[in-house]
């Protein structure tokens, strides 16, 4: 039996949410300076990526069932790493300040954090109530 949610709220008031998105936007601001021979690639990547955070916290935070708002969650977690990763290439080729680069290193890392905060949280819901049923 999937554990469901007492109470579902907007997603639109959490600070990850409203971090996420201001992110996305930072990201597609530095992606407009990149090389056109990027267009299709790193520019692509990271748009959809950096798209993707703030869509799958606010498609999980609205599920009626914790597992599902966990898998959700745990897909913006990795779409998060995986933005870090594209601004290690960024940065690489010099696409990117050091200054940029270490800006939006430190806000997807914050992210994270914010992210796993919420999973730790989740599985701590589940753990318990998997221990109830087995009493």
């Amino acid at each position: 039996m999937q554990l469901t949610k007492k109470e579902i709220s907007n997603p639109r008031k959490q600070e990850v949410y409203k971090r996420a998105l201001r992110f996305r936007r930072d990201i597609y601001a530095i992606v407009k300076e990149f090389p056109d021979i990027e267009r299709y690639n790193l520019c692509d990547q990271l748009r959809r990526a950096s798209a993707s955070v703030p869509a799958n916290f606010s498609e999980g935070f609205r599920n009626y069932y914790y597992g599902k708002e966990k898998d959700r969650l745990n897909t913006a977690l990795g779409s998060t790493a995986e933005i870090q990763a594209f601004l290690d290439m960024a940065i690489m080729e010099k696409y990117i300040s050091r200054e940029q680069y270490e800006k939006l290193d430190d806000d997807a890392e914050v992210i994270f954090g914010m992210l796993l905060g919420m999973i730790q949280e989740i599985d701590k819901v589940l753990d318990k109530e998997g221990q109830e049923e087995e009493e």
